[in-house]
């Protein structure tokens, strides 16, 4: 599924500001009450870019005796994975064949240089307005649970306009989203237990009990 992110930054009035690889934005939802408050966190690095919500205001991964004291619905990972479009791919591969092919090769560039120079570059263009923010969804998972691609289109419905509020509700991000939802795969590289083909139905109602009635 082709996405913007732009929309999503523009849900969470972050209009103003440049999104470009390399660029980490935190946008903080800030709550009456301890352990309430909460963030959305912009991350674009190389070609990968990473909206998550987190508990906390800072945008960093708590550790486990600090994230317990935060709602339940923040204590799972949700977040939206998106390969970004590289608009320079093309333009490389037709400057290259137009070269003249001369005499070996010419002497690679230190990977530091490289990185100093794709930044500048990628600076540069957001200067001018002509970094694109277009990219591919390549997951998406809501409190811990990875779901279908067929569910995509409605959850990035759903998450802007969570992003637009005061207070995100993680929960409401599985609204209207009826389709097969897969666990995702735990860290350390083990596989997914149980039955992978769950049908999950939405219901505010009865969602809530589930979180010890705690507001997300």
């Amino acid at each position: 599924m082709k996405v913007d992110v732009k929309e999503l930054l523009s849900s969470a009035g972050l209009d103003n500001e440049g999104f470009y690889p390399g660029k980490r934005i935190v946008k903080q939802y800030v709550q009456h009450g301890e352990y309430k408050s909460h963030c959305a966190v912009f991350e674009w690095n190389d070609d990968n870019i990473l909206v998550e919500l987190k508990a906390g205001m800072t945008g960093r991964t708590l550790d486990a005796k600090e994230l317990k004291k935060h709602p339940v619905s923040f204590q799972a990972r949700t977040y939206l994975e998106i390969k970004a479009a590289n608009d320079d791919e093309e333009g490389e591969e037709e400057g290259s064949k137009g070269k003249s092919g001369g005499g070996g090769k010419k002497p690679g560039v230190h990977k530091l240089e490289e990185s100093t120079l794709s930044s500048l570059g990628a600076f540069s263009k957001m200067a001018d307005g002509a970094v694109s923010t277009l990219g591919e969804v390549k997951k998406f998972v809501i409190m811990g649970k990875e779901i279908a691609k067929e569910a995509y289109a409605q959850a990035f419905e759903n998450l802007k306009v969570q992003l637009a509020q005061t207070k995100i509700m993680a929960m409401d991000l599985m609204k209207d989203v009826a389709d097969i939802i897969h666990k995702a795969t735990p860290g350390g590289g083990l596989a997914p237990r149980g039955d992978e083909d769950i049908k999950y139905k939405y219901d505010a109602e009865k969602t809530a009990p589930m979180f010890g009635g705690m507001s997300p």
